[in-house]
């Protein structure tokens, strides 16, 4: 923007120069003077013309540039947060401790979420909005992250917390991949089990190998 507004008043400032020049000079000019003084005239009023349309253009799209770099940065700010969901067994577990290291455990459920700034616990009817929670999450690789926060909702499945302390994202990264690997591990199940499969007497349907792999028959 600083550039347009030096650009306009650059070229402004030398259009009206060159008009009082050649109305002072009308009458000892030659042609060819009164040309160049034409020429440069024009030239600077169209580039004063190109810059102030520019300037009405990025005063006209600034507030909406301003509401979509907002929605951008609201945007980016949601993506910086990792979680995690635990639709399938196995769950993190969280443990609520009502005092010192040594008391026993005051609580425990299955956890369905975590996040670096909440946590989802999956049972309901224990704690009451805005009450205060502390304890443990230990995850099935054994890992474990303290938990220090508030009740902010319930829902008819879970309560879900919002921690005062956010949990480590390495933590979060590393219980992904765990996970991943568990389910990449788990794989799908066969359909027919080879026991079942030995004691048909049918032929149950199968496809014959395509591509590079189809073997070739004699």
């Amino acid at each position: 923007m600083k550039t347009n507004l030096i650009t306009l008043i650059l070229s402004s400032a030398v259009a009206v120069a060159v008009l009082v020049a050649r109305e002072s000079s009308f009458l000892t000019t030659s042609v060819h003077g009164r040309y160049y003084f034409a020429a440069i005239m024009l030239i600077s009023v169209i580039l004063a013309l190109i810059t102030l349309s520019r300037l009405i253009r990025s005063l006209w799209r600034r507030p909406g540039e301003a509401v979509n770099g907002t929605k951008a940065a609201h945007i980016k700010e949601k993506r910086s947060e990792y979680r995690i969901q635990f639709d399938h067994p196995p769950h993190p577990v969280f443990i609520e401790n009502s005092g010192g290291p040594q008391s026993a455990p005051a609580f425990t459920c299955p956890v369905l979420d975590v996040s670096e700034t909440g946590v989802s616990l999956g049972y309901v009817g224990v704690y009451s909005p805005g009450q205060t929670v502390q304890g443990e999450i230990i995850f099935a690789s054994g890992r474990s992250t303290p938990i220090n926060g508030v009740v902010a909702r319930q829902t008819n499945r879970k309560t879900v917390l919002r921690l005062h302390c956010t949990i480590a994202p390495p933590l979060l990264m590393a219980e992904q991949r765990e996970r991943i690997a568990f389910q990449k591990d788990d794989g799908p199940r066969p359909a027919v089990s080879p026991s079942l499969k030995d004691n048909l007497d049918v032929r149950l349907p199968s496809h014959q190998p395509k591509g590079v792999c189809r073997l070739k028959r004699p």
